[in-house]
């Protein structure tokens, strides 16, 4: 064997190396790529429970929030602000997870459908339909059609939250 050959093997099993070690790398920024993903899924969805869950974490939070599903117009100007804040909240929440599902990075059908559900119920009371017609020009222009749009639905089959769940209903 010569030089020259012997070189050719070389230099042959180098490329092969390089080839292998992208290969590798590419590999690794994949699992990377999907790891994220499921990191900001799992950060949207957990943005949105905790905001549905502070709704109503304490006597205050929840007198707030059940006068406004039923009565946000008779609300003081400090009480619809506070109203309005955990409304946009939880708005966000469930537009970062729409968003998120559209996409395809949240498979689950029926955790968005129930994050949607809730947020609906909650726009369909007296007080949340108000503060709807409030907001909606607020958030993005994907989101309001999306909601106004169901909101018209005909078939759509869910009862306001403050005459469905006893605990947002109003004395």
């Amino acid at each position: 064997m010569n030089w020259d050959a012997i070189g050719a093997i070389a230099e042959t099993i180098g490329v092969l190396g390089v080839i292998v070690t992208i290969g590798y790398l590419a590999i690794q920024v994949r699992q990377g790529n999907r790891q994220e993903a499921v990191h900001g899924v799992q950060a949207a969805v957990k943005e949105f429970v905790n905001t549905y869950a502070a709704v109503t974490a304490d006597e205050l939070n929840a007198e707030n929030f059940r006068a406004g599903l039923s009565h946000f117009d008779e609300l003081t100007r400090n009480d619809k602000a506070i109203f309005h804040s955990k409304m946009q909240l939880l708005a966000s929440g469930l537009y970062q997870v729409m968003v998120m599902y559209e996409s395809g990075m949240l498979p689950d059908e029926e955790l968005y459908s129930k994050s949607e559900s809730l947020f609906l119920s909650f726009v369909l009371s007296p007080g949340g339909n108000q503060w709807w017609e409030a907001y909606k020009h607020l958030p993005p222009r994907t989101f309001k059609v999306h909601v106004d749009k169901r909101l018209s639905d005909e078939n759509l089959n869910i009862t306001p939250a403050n005459e469905d769940l006893d605990w947002y209903k109003f004395d």
